[in-house]
């Protein structure tokens, strides 16, 4: 993939979404009012380090990030940067806040979640590396004029399959319709082999980028959410809702069954890197978690199809998340510094180790990226993209929404009890 996404301008809902990364050793201190070898310099000096907590959720690249982290410390070694992870960074975040033990830098999505955050972020417009951001990753983290945040990539997802095991079920093209995809699971299932293992354990793969889908394909996304949150439609108004269950329905069927609701994101990737199952719902990130389980598998991505129409069949894009700054951070300006070391040293990392899209304009691909990349860039340069249209969902509602979808797939709830659910938990969230 030789070409830059530079010139990248998907919709102006291209937003966030999935998935998160990092974890750090506590410092050595040493007790000002101890001394076991009659020498203060090193308590002094430990003393006059600055201390950025930073707090993300892509754990797909964590050891990549300590790595980073580290590399910073040793060309600033008058920083300390204690890197936390957590798939749950959102209820991680408020407890901190709650806490007082407030971070320095952490990592929101785009539009809702930037919103909700903004009275406590640093305005972050005239940052060196602001006017090297794609345009597509702009609005999604401008509040009342002021950009809050730094896009750390461009992503995409959609079915990744693997092309030895469609080779040898005769499936020799991916299916652009609802049909076509039904079509591909009877040949699967015909040659022996299970089409998917995916890890509904997980709400942000089921209740977040699933479940994305149907939104994501209105013709007006933005104004069908709006009419939602104030009460004028409903959820199951929603035109391709029934095609996500129709889709639902399929992973499971020929799946894990009731079973999927166990399924674990490692579990999922793992099965499908040792061949196990021929797709699973992912996306770009996922490519190197693949690579060190299998790294001569030859794989593919292509978009989820809800209905019989191929034209509408189309992948989800956006920016998975931006790191901001505290503006009650004692270490502002340390945070700022450290972020536009992380620009001038893009290539290097956001790109060559955590294997990235890049959202700034003066970063560009390689062919080191992988194949889902190319193939998402492919669906980009065809225009034939949808949003992340989740981050217009009420704040939290998303990982609430798993539940009663995970009920469905369990067994335990009908659509018209799951979807009910779904209605009650956004009516909820609305008034909050």
């Amino acid at each position: 993939m030789k070409k830059s996404l530079s010139m990248f301008t998907v919709s102006a809902l291209l937003l966030t979404s999935l998935v998160g990364c990092a974890g750090g050793n506590e410092p050595q201190t040493t007790d000002a009012n101890k001394s076991t070898s009659g020498n203060t310099n090193s308590t002094t000096k430990d003393k006059e380090k600055v201390k950025l907590s930073l707090i993300q959720f892509k754990v797909e690249i964590t050891d990549k990030v300590k790595a980073m982290a580290a590399d910073y410390m040793a060309q600033n070694p008058n920083v300390v940067i204690e890197a936390e992870v957590s798939k749950e960074s959102a209820t991680l975040l408020k407890t901190r806040f709650a806490s007082g033990e407030e971070p320095d830098v952490f990592m929101v999505k785009a539009f809702t979640d930037i919103e909700d955050w903004s009275d406590r972020l640093a305005d972050l417009s005239n940052e060196p590396w602001m006017s090297k951001v794609s345009p597509s990753a702009i609005e999604g983290m401008t509040v009342k004029g002021k950009k809050l945040g730094f896009p750390v990539a461009i992503e995409g997802y959609g079915f990744i399959y693997n092309k030895d095991l469609f080779a040898k079920a005769g499936i020799d093209k991916v299916p652009t319709t609802l049909t076509e995809l039904k079509q591909v699971n009877e040949k699967l299932k015909a040659a022996n082999i299970s089409s998917y293992s995916e890890a509904y354990k997980e709400w942000w793969t089921l209740g977040q980028h699933l479940f994305n889908l149907p939104f994501a394909y209105e013709k007006a996304p933005v104004a069908t959410i709006g009419k939602i949150n104030k009460g004028e439609a409903k959820v199951n108004d929603i035109v391709n809702m029934n095609g996500f269950f129709d889709v639902l329905d399929m992973t499971v069927k020929y799946g894990k069954g009731e079973q999927s609701v166990g399924v674990s994101y490692d579990n999922q990737v793992a099965d499908f890197s040792s061949g196990k199952t021929a797709m699973m719902q992912q996306g770009v990130w996922v490519i190197d978690s693949i690579i060190k389980i299998n790294p001569n598998i030859k794989i593919g991505m292509f978009s989820i199809p809800l209905n019989d129409n191929a034209s509408d069949t189309k992948m989800p894009v956006g920016v998975p998340g931006y790191y901001v700054v505290n503006k009650n951070s004692k270490n502002v300006e340390e945070s700022k510094k450290f972020l536009n070391w992380l620009h001038q040293n893009g290539q290097k990392y956001l790109v060559d180790s955590f294997k990235l899209i890049p959202a700034f304009t003066d970063l560009k691909t390689t062919p080191d990226l992988g194949p889902l990349a190319a193939d998402l860039t492919a669906y980009v340069e065809k225009n034939q993209t949808i949003p992340w249209a989740h981050t217009l969902w009420p704040s939290g509602s998303n990982q609430e929404f798993a539940k009663p979808l995970q009920a469905y797939v369990g067994g335990q709830m009908n659509k018209e009890a799951a979807l009910a659910e779904v209605q009650n938990i956004w009516n909820a969230r609305v008034k909050k």
